[in-house]
């Protein structure tokens, strides 16, 4: 039996969020001999290019939003099934379920959703599950997301995975300001959109007062809440010790730079990319009991999880480590134990190949 081709979609252009990096590992480590991936996106830019160098055909089409049902599209989107014979559809976002869905569901072509978030809309995520042959779920956590489903087989846990050899062959992220390094120092380094909900203000104001430390912001975001990260940075009289470094790719080279990782989401995540990726680097991880996060840091062990928004708990748990260096030092170690033992990238796309050849016709022979 030759190759299954697999259609993959996304709703992004480039690669500046989690799920973006995660559906380009597993198109990475994708076993081409079984199946070809071929990924639908909006248009050509940064994730494309990087998509056709790990073996993927790219199709461009625009898609919209789901409120502007467009039919056209669907008629496009059933030209692509039959031109690349697609065996199955692997989606990630609500609006290419949608379409992907329909027309999957017209051709008898099973499709697997991906669900990396825990908000979303009942009365949406009922049609689309209808829909989804198969959804898998980034973390536990997220199946109270459909309660509807509890108990069936409809559900499947695969954790988001790290590559570990990008953490072990290191190059420094270009052209990126960071304050000179000394050896009394700890910085701790924030990685992720800069917005609200990523609960960055929180992270300042728990630093506030804390000598020897540094706090890193490494990322881009909305313009107005930057503004207003800026304007407390000021008015806490932190500018030498707040630094705004922007977005880099290089997540595994600035992750070795830092002493502490602290990620402090206040809600909408699945299972955060940088919290493993912390690890990974070998650093003791602070960060909120959000999504699956609690799935991945084992309180005490790895580093520590505290509730969302609660400044106190985020402070006290700096200081612990601050203070402690053999424990910084002991968390870091565990951690990377443990992405090598239950988060390494190529046993989770193992998995969802599995995954595949349950639902595809002759699959289990390949």
């Amino acid at each position: 039996m030759g190759r299954y081709n697999i259609l993959y979609t996304t709703s992004f252009r480039y690669m500046k969020g989690g799920g973006q990096w995660s559906l380009y590992y597993l198109i990475k480590h994708l076993d081409k001999r079984c199946f070809h991936p071929v990924l639908l996106c909006p248009g050509e830019g940064e994730l494309a290019e990087r998509m056709r160098r790990v073996g993927a055909d790219v199709v461009v089409l625009r898609i919209g939003r789901m409120r502007h049902m467009n039919p056209l599209v669907l008629l496009r989107l059933t030209s692509i099934f039959k031109r690349f014979n697609i065996d199955l559809i692997h989606t990630d976002s609500t609006t290419e379920t949608l379409y992907g869905g329909l027309v999957a569901r017209a051709m008898n072509i099973p499709l697997v959703w991906h669900i990396r978030v825990e908000q979303g809309s009942p009365l949406i995520d009922r049609v689309l599950t209808a829909l989804a042959s198969r959804l898998i779920l980034v973390a536990g956590a997220l199946a109270r997301r459909f309660p509807w489903l509890k108990g069936g087989d409809k559900l499947a846990v695969i954790h988001n995975g790290v590559d570990l050899e990008e953490f072990d062959t290191l190059s420094l992220c270009p052209d990126r300001p960071t304050p000179p390094k000394d050896g009394s120092t700890i910085y701790i380094g924030c990685v992720g959109r800069i917005e609200e909900r990523k609960g960055q203000a929180h992270l300042i104001e728990a630093i506030k007062g804390m000598e020897g430390v540094k706090l890193l912001l490494i990322g881009e975001g909305e313009s107005h809440y930057m503004d207003h990260i800026e304007r407390t940075v000021k008015a806490s009289g932190m500018v030498d010790r707040v630094y705004m470094t922007g977005y880099c790719r290089n997540v595994p080279a600035i992750l070795q730079e830092i002493d502490i990782l602290a990620f402090t989401p206040l809600q909408g995540e699945g299972l955060s990319r940088v919290v493993l990726e912390g690890m990974a680097a070998g650093r003791p991880v602070i960060t909120t009991d959000v999504g699956g996060n609690r799935e991945a840091v084992v309180d005490g062990v790895t580093g520590y999880i505290v509730p969302p928004g609660d400044v106190a708990a985020l402070r006290k748990r700096i200081e612990d480590l601050v203070r402690d260096p053999e424990r910084r030092r002991a968390m870091g170690v565990a951690g990377r134990r443990r992405i090598e033992e239950r988060f390494d990238v190529r046993k989770k796309v193992e998995s969802i190949e599995g995954l595949y050849r349950e639902l595809l016709p002759g699959g289990a022979g390949l």
